[in-house]
Parts: C-alpha cells; structure tokens; sequence
C-alpha cells in the first residue's frame, strides 16, 4: 500500500468536500545514508524515489474522472554479503471515479494495477492487482471523516488495509489536520509563505524477483516500514512547493522470502497465519532525510 494512493483520493474528494486545494503532482527523495544491518557491522544506503501525476477531469457537478500514474523506485543492498545494491520498482496506474452523493458524502473508487519487480526481468509475477473505495462525509466547511477500504494482491497473499479519520482546517485555513489509521499530517502557516508540520505514514509494498539471491527457488522482497517526519514547506513559484523533511523510520523491514512463503491475509500492519522464514539480514531503524516538490492547485 503506497500512502500517495490515499492522499490521492482523499485530496480529490476535496473538489467537492472541504479542502480548497488539490496536489497534482509530487516528486520525492529520500535517503538514509548509513542504515546498520542487525547483528553486523555492515551498513548500506537506502535511496527511495517516488513520482506522483493525477488528471482529474470534471464531467458534471456530481462525477470526476480519474486517472493517475505512480510511479516509485528503492535502492539497497538486500544483505550484508552482498557488495552490490539491488533496485526495487513498481509503477501503478489508478483509474477511477469520484461521485458525489450529497452535498454531505462523495466516494472515490480507483482500480489500481501496478508491475513491481527489480527491474532485471520482467514476467507475470510481477503484476498486481489493487482496488480503493474512500468515502468523505462532511460535517461543516471546515471539518470532514475520511472512511474507506484499500485491497491489493500482494506477493505475500490478500493484504487489506481499513481506513477510518477525518479532516480538519482552521477558519483562517492556516492549520490544517487529516488524522487517520495509518497516516497524518499535522501542518501550521507561521507566516504568508512558510509552512511547518509533522507527518506519519505507514507503508507496505512487495516485488518480485527475477533471480533468486538465497537460493534456487524463486523469491519476493517485502518493504513494510512506519515513518515520522517532521517538515517546512516553502513556496518556489506560483503552485510550486519545495518540502523539506527530517525523520525517523519507526519501524522498518525489507525482508526477501520464498515465493511460495505466503501469509493467511495481510490486515494493514499485521498479518495472520505469518509463519515465512526470512531469507536476508534485517535492517535495523534509523533517521531519513527527504526532499519533496510538489504542485498543488487551488480550487
């Protein structure tokens, strides 16, 4: 589960519920230079990149057509054996409508199929298919419950992630606040121009392997991290925004299994009848450094 999918439906149920702005597009950059290996005194980089476009396009005062392209790329070595470093990647495509109900309620339904692999070959395995459902019921101009449920067909097996939170904007619109299951954002105007705040997302993804790296069967790597950050954003022209981001990854693993090492169902951050036996050295957590542009139009 990528967190921009979420913020994808959710910023565009703001072209009928609440918020007065919507992030076409973002470009991010993270980096954690030393990240330790546990129980080694090895250590490897981790550079991740992510690329975010959505076309909304306004049919009648009721439906909005969607579509968006996702794109994201990660970088380390898999094991402390290892010299080189291994690229994880996945690109998704979300198509989907936004309809709005009543004044109060608009649901944002999005099929998301996405390729992930580590780009050595490409086949079957490394497609997956996905699915959104988001619902924003608003209570007054300034305040709206974010509720829905996201579905994906994982390498591990069936992984389904509940959404319930809300949203909330002061009347001077300079706090702003989306508190939520597995992500939020907390953020605050200290003048015209700059902006400071916090966030958390909860992330999980996997992507198959062309060759295995531990053994003759075929594997799967698993990326299922929590992160913190906290943040100033600064406006560079007119809808351009660059946001730059400290943090520290609460949880983090990148663990490689077999192929055929699967859970029962991965429920957000657990997962039942877990019983895989990991392949590669666990990372051990650490802080992030991270660069965001992103272009944002008013509405």
């Amino acid at each position: 589960m990528n967190s921009k999918i979420f913020l994808l439906a959710l910023l565009l149920s703001s072209i009928t519920h609440a918020q007065n702005y919507i992030d076409l597009a973002n470009l991010s950059y993270s980096t954690t230079s030393n990240a330790d290996f546990e129980n080694s005194n090895q250590q490897t980089s981790v550079n991740e990149l992510e690329f975010q476009i959505t076309f909304p396009k306004i049919l009648d005062d009721k439906n909005t057509l969607i579509s968006s392209l996702i794109m994201e790329s990660n970088n380390l070595r898999l094991d402390p054996t290892f010299i080189d470093k291994t690229t994880l990647a996945s690109l998704s495509i979300a198509l989907g409508i936004n309809h709005k109900y009543s004044d109060r309620l608009a649901i944002t339904y999005l099929i998301i199929p996405k390729i992930a692999s580590d780009l050595d070959f490409i086949t079957t395995d490394a497609f997956q298919l996905g699915g959104l459902a988001l619902a924003t019921l608003k209570k007054n101009e300034n305040f709206s419950w974010k509720f829905g449920m996201y579905a994906n067909s994982e390498k591990f097996g069936l992984f389904l992630v509940p959404y319930v939170g809300f949203y909330y904007t002061s009347a001077n619109e300079r706090f702003e606040a989306y508190i939520t299951t597995i992500n939020g954002d907390l953020n605050y105007m200290i003048t015209d121009e700059i902006n400071i705040g916090g966030d958390v997302n909860g992330l999980t993804s996997s992507y198959a392997l062309a060759d295995p790296y531990f053994g003759t069967n075929k594997e799967y790597f698993a990326k299922n991290t929590t992160e913190f950050f906290a943040y100033v954003r600064y406006p560079l022209y007119k809808g351009l925004f660059l946001k730059a981001k400290a943090g520290y990854s609460i949880t983090r693993t990148y663990k490689v299994f077999e192929e055929s090492d699967k859970v029962d169902l991965g429920l957000s951050l657990f997962y039942l009848g877990d019983n895989r036996d990991q392949l590669n050295t666990p990372l051990a957590k650490g802080a992030l450094f991270k660069l965001e542009l992103l272009y944002r139009f008013q509405l």
